[in-house]
């Protein structure tokens, strides 16, 4: 402001600015200064039709420090145009009606009601407070934010989303313009320094990874602390993987995973080296190793097997049951049909179902069949050596057969008993009888017909 004179004050056209007001439109704008180039027009008097080159702006809500609630007018807005002690102002920014009687509705909310507050700008960005409560920031169609009073929910649409809380804790969601794919991150931290942390992320982590929850130590350094790590990742596959790593020494491997995949699989290792796992097909096979030195296998169907370092157990879908010793070559079987085996690597011995009994050696077997015939079959002599006597008894006629000298000795007497009703019997062919005594044997020839 600038000290006027008194022919300047009493001035009519001077006098008619100071108590007067009227309509101008902006042909002008200067950020920096904060003033506007303006014509005026709808005045009385000497405010008619004037260009007025420095018009302050005014804002809703303006301090001396700098804050304030306004914003910069734009060349082609109308507005109340004043004088105060002859220096121009101008405020308000009328919108104008068009030659329909109606305002113009630009890049306005069209739902807008009554009571509503709204703050826009030409390229259509806006702050609307609506009259029901709700709160709405919108920059494009895909960045937005609803405030949305019913349930206390806020609603954002946006490409790339940035979270980060003073007091621990980040949330990323971004795309990846390459793979046109989208990532949502979150990060939870136990205090600022980030000692315990779990992350979890969601999209596409990498080209095959759709899902990642990482939960562990964030500062593995740090002597005090011992906690496993746990990782969990979802491929776009549909696998599903779990490990759990021990607060082992640098390059230790992990003591846990589990694998699922999309056809029902089931993977699961264990142990500080992960030698111990379980492996389910999807068809429902089974298979358990135990340190790589115990074996157990379960199919589908039934068959059943252990298998260790020196032996082997399995059992077939049909009821067969074996177990083979591997170091000294054994083994014990059970078929199907009820037949029992038992074998080394020179022996075996076999019953069958039906019962028949099978004892085969390297160089001998016997065989017993269901029908009570016993066959034993030697290339040498078979010896009966026993304490109490042997009794041979048969319902039929007994042969004993020799290509060599056939010899009878006993300490008692030899009695041929033909039994009551036999028929006769006779010995041919010259024979010695001698007395077990030593005598000189007494040889004879002639036939010797002995009957009862």
């Amino acid at each position: 402001m600038t000290d006027k004179s008194i022919y300047e004050k009493n001035n009519r056209n001077r006098q008619e600015q100071a108590f007067g007001i009227c309509l101008g439109q902006i042909v002008g704008v200067n950020v920096k200064d904060r003033t506007c180039s303006v014509s005026t027009f709808a005045g009385f008097g000497s405010m008619q039709d004037q260009y007025i080159d420095k018009c302050q702006w005014l804002s809703a809500d303006a301090n001396p420090e700098g804050d304030e609630s306004g914003s910069i007018p734009r060349r082609g807005s109308m507005g109340l145009v004043f004088f105060v002690d002859g220096e121009a102002f101008i405020w308000g920014y009328l919108k104008p009606l068009w030659k329909g009687g109606t305002a113009a509705k630009g890049n306005e909310d069209p739902k807008l009601v009554e009571g509503d507050k709204i703050i826009s700008t030409l390229q259509g960005n806006r702050i609307a407070i609506k009259r029901s409560g709700l709160i709405e920031l919108y920059s494009a169609d895909t960045l937005r934010r609803l405030m949305v009073p019913n349930g206390a929910r806020i609603m954002d649409v946006c490409k790339e989303y940035f979270l980060n809380c003073m007091n621990g804790g980040q949330m990323t969601w971004t795309g990846d313009p390459i793979l046109n794919t989208a990532l949502f991150k979150a990060e939870y931290r136990k205090d600022l320094a980030r000692t315990f942390m779990v992350v979890e992320e969601k999209g596409y982590v990498t080209e095959d990874i759709l899902s990642r929850i990482t939960i562990g130590p964030a500062l593995p350094f740090y002597s005090d602390i011992v906690t496993p790590t746990y990782v969990q990742t979802i491929s776009a596959s549909g696998e599903v993987k779990v490990n759990v790593t021990p607060p082992l020494p640098e390059g230790s491997p992990s003591g846990y995973q589990s694998v699922i995949g999309p056809d029902g699989s089931v993977s699961i290792l264990a142990g500080a080296a992960q030698t111990t796992s379980i492996d389910v097909s999807p068809l429902g096979d089974v298979l358990l190793n135990v340190n790589k030195l115990t074996i157990a296998k379960i199919s589908e169907t039934g068959k059943f097997s252990i298998e260790g370092p020196s032996a082997m157990f399995g059992m077939t879908e049909t009821g067969e049951a074996y177990f083979l010793n591997l170091v000294a070559g054994a083994s014990v079987g059970v078929l199907d049909d009820g037949e029992l085996s038992m074998k080394n690597r020179l022996g075996k011995i076999v019953i069958s179902a039906k019962g028949d009994i099978t004892v085969k050696g390297p160089t001998c077997t016997l065989t017993m069949n269901a029908a009570g015939e016993v066959v034993i079959s030697a290339p040498q002599k078979v010896t009966i050596d026993t304490k109490l006597g042997v009794d041979v008894k048969s319902l039929g006629p007994i042969n004993i057969e020799g290509v060599g000298p056939m010899s009878l000795k006993t300490k008692g007497v030899i009695s041929i008993d033909g039994g009551t009703g036999a028929t006769d019997f006779v010995l041919t062919n010259p024979t010695t009888i001698s007395p077990f005594t030593g005598a000189p044997l007494v040889p004879f020839s002639t036939t010797v017909q002995v009957s009862k």
